[in-house]
């Protein structure tokens, strides 16, 4: 005796079953963004994202393992909006070198400023979760070192002495306009966006003048 084969999945109100999951797990990630920023990573619980949501739990584990499963995507998710800004800002005809270096650190201070929800998960919340949250963030911060090594580059800061990393040092420039950006956001964003932005623009022009001369 042969098993019958399983019914097709049925559509509802026009969504195939795999739409209508795929914008279940947008829910719970817009939900995610909201929570956590307002409650923090800890105090977040599966109950809550659900209610959020309108959702049920059982939606919850259709999508993501646990709550740390989400809040990875949430960070990924994030992150990718923060590069796609800086992308686009500094994709313009017609800027010079250093206008194109004003452009993506001015797109990356903005868009933390006018999303503060997306400021807290990417500057606070992601760290100290786990090791395995730690791992997302060096990949991030990889990400954002090849971006700025582009834009660094082109300010000349590609002709190092062989005793530096051409890495290391796009990593720390990531890392000090990532401080920035988290003293910044610290204080309520009470000083004016061009405080971030010329600081940081300040040390990209220190090290390419250290480089150059």
């Amino acid at each position: 005796m042969t098993d019958s084969p399983s019914p097709p999945s049925r559509n509802y109100r026009g969504q195939s079953p795999d739409s209508r999951r795929a914008e279940r797990r947008q829910l719970l990630l817009e939900a995610a963004l909201e929570v956590v920023a307002k409650q923090g990573y800890s105090n977040t619980t599966v109950r809550n994202l659900c209610s959020t949501a309108g959702l049920t739990e059982r939606y919850f584990y259709e999508s993501f393992r646990n709550r740390e499963a989400l809040l990875g995507e949430l960070y990924l998710q994030q992150t990718a909006l923060l590069r796609d800004a800086m992308l686009q800002a500094i994709d313009q005809p017609g800027l010079t070198t250093e206008q194109t270096m004003h452009a993506g650190l001015r797109a990356f201070f903005e868009t933390l400023q006018t999303r503060p929800a997306l400021a807290r998960v990417i500057l606070f919340e992601i760290f100290g979760v786990s090791k395995a949250m730690d791992a997302l963030y060096y990949q991030a911060t990889e990400e954002f070192a090849e971006l700025l090594g582009e834009l660094a580059q082109a300010l000349g800061i590609s002709e190092l002495s062989t005793a530096a990393n051409k890495s290391m040092v796009y990593a720390g420039l990531v890392g000090a306009v990532v401080q920035m950006a988290r003293r910044w956001a610290l204080n309520d964003y009470r000083e004016s966006l061009e405080s971030p932005l010329e600081s940081s623009m300040l040390l990209f022009t220190a090290v390419a003048q250290s480089v150059n001369s």
